[in-house]
């Protein structure tokens, strides 16, 4: 009965497909998923779906720990299977309870603020500026109450946040927490390291649309003694997944491989969808959207994943360096349109995990455009609200509502294929 269900639309699928081809149109369009993934790691899925036996042996993950800590530039690192479960292992590292209260920006994705709010904190919200999108620190300061114990700045679209220095000043002065989210800005870096070690802690994700792949997955990182043994008592602590989870993220995996990246998705795609449908993960549960815990909330990286973080690990500078040279491309048809680029703080060197641009807010709401012109679809689609990707809105910030009614990302990884539809770069940028 499923495979009825499927053959369906596969079948027209692939005859809008043959009418594309009669019509001399494109097969295939710009994905913003996944974009990380190579043979290799198929590969390397394969292998480990076929030895289960291994899946809870601790080898892999210890060598993750270490290499992203020595990468990253962290005295110490540990991995779980969502970045939001790193931020709740450093919400109990910090000791934050019922009642106490953080400030994070008015712009961002509901997994933060629900790690928060499975912890009993409350969340208070300051707006963010529009050069980085990140935490404006002249919002800061009035909203510290004897309650604040932290403050949650992060770096968005691979971009370093503009107040990065003040908002980390400000912590200091009213002896805060500062928690850095690096969930979209893994391998940037300000005054020569890498972000997520200027405050006490931080947090990086591996989800499928992140700088780095393993579908799933967060690291925590300190340079502080004490609150990593806080972490790793977190860590110890916390489940592993059971094997069909684990396996369910294996398949998941090859099938966005498939679906988003290998040249003839077209076709490869809708064989991967035939194959794998049933073992296929979301990123953000329906629970996860109405604030509810998951049933799998809080689980650590079991082997087979962190062997794929590290077959990333050892990617990820090439990829960040070809989305810097593509970011070139987009800086110069902002150049050319008029168009409000992203900033680029002094001493800082983004990732450009996606190129945000501030346009019109009917470009935003019709992007057929930029179907047409760059073969997009979905453009712009971060954040279509405050607390992405919900209808929740948070008063009082009002750059987060410009940044939701006009602010499109551009993609920064493109099939080699597709590369030709970039616009020409400036000569100098």
């Amino acid at each position: 009965m499923i495979l009825a269900r499927s053959l369906v639309p596969i079948g027209y699928h692939q005859l809008r497909n043959l009418a594309k081809l009669v019509l001399g149109r494109p097969l295939t369009m710009v994905s913003y998923s996944s974009m990380t993934l190579d043979e290799d790691d198929v590969q390397l899925v394969e292998i480990w779906l076929r030895k289960r036996r291994e899946w809870y042996r601790t080898d892999e993950i210890e060598e993750y720990h270490a290499q992203f800590a020595a990468w990253n530039g962290s005295a110490y690192a540990f991995s779980f299977m969502g970045g939001r479960v790193a931020l709740s292992a450093i919400i109990y590292a910090l000791g934050l309870r019922p009642g106490d209260e953080v400030i994070l920006p008015g712009y961002t994705c509901v997994v933060v603020p629900n790690s928060f709010h499975y912890a009993g904190v409350k969340t208070v919200y300051g707006d963010i500026e529009l050069g980085t999108y990140g935490l404006d620190a002249a919002q800061v300061e009035a909203k510290i109450t004897p309650k604040t114990r932290a403050i949650m700045l992060h770096h968005l679209y691979g971009l370093v946040c503009r107040d990065y220095d003040e908002i980390v000043n400000i912590a200091r002065q009213y002896n805060l927490f500062v928690i850095e989210d690096c969930a979209q800005s893994t391998g940037a870096e300000y005054k020569g390291r890498k972000v997520g070690n200027l405050g006490d802690v931080a947090f990086y994700s591996s989800e499928r649309s992140k700088v780095f792949n393993t579908v799933q997955g967060g690291i925590a990182v300190t340079n502080d003694e004490e609150l990593a043994a806080r972490i790793r008592n977190y860590y110890e602590k916390a489940p592993l997944p059971d094997e069909i989870l684990i396996e369910k993220q294996l398949s998941t995996l090859i099938f966005n491989y498939y679906r988003h990246k290998h040249p003839q998705r077209w076709w490869r795609g809708d064989w991967a969808w035939l194959r794998y449908s049933d073992k296929i993960l979301t990123s953000a549960t329906e629970e996860e959207k109405q604030g509810i815990r998951p049933a799998h909330y809080g689980q650590k990286m079991p082997a087979p994943i962190a062997a794929i973080g590290l077959n990333q690990l050892a990617k990820i500078d090439r990829y960040n360096q070809q989305r810097r040279l593509t970011a070139r491309h987009w800086a110069a048809w902002c150049d050319k349109l008029g168009y409000q680029k992203p900033l680029i703080i002094t001493d800082s060197t983004p990732v450009y995990l996606r190129y945000p641009v501030i346009v019109k807010p009917e470009k935003k709401r019709d992007t057929a455009w930029a179907t047409r012109r760059f073969r997009i679809n979905h453009l712009g689609d971060w954040f279509v609200s405050h607390i992405h990707p919900t209808d929740q809105r948070v008063d009082g910030c009002p750059n987060a509502d410009i940044a939701i009614g006009q602010c499109i990302n551009l993609p920064t990884l493109m099939p080699p294929e597709l590369k030709v539809l970039l616009p020409e770069k400036a000569v100098s940028n």
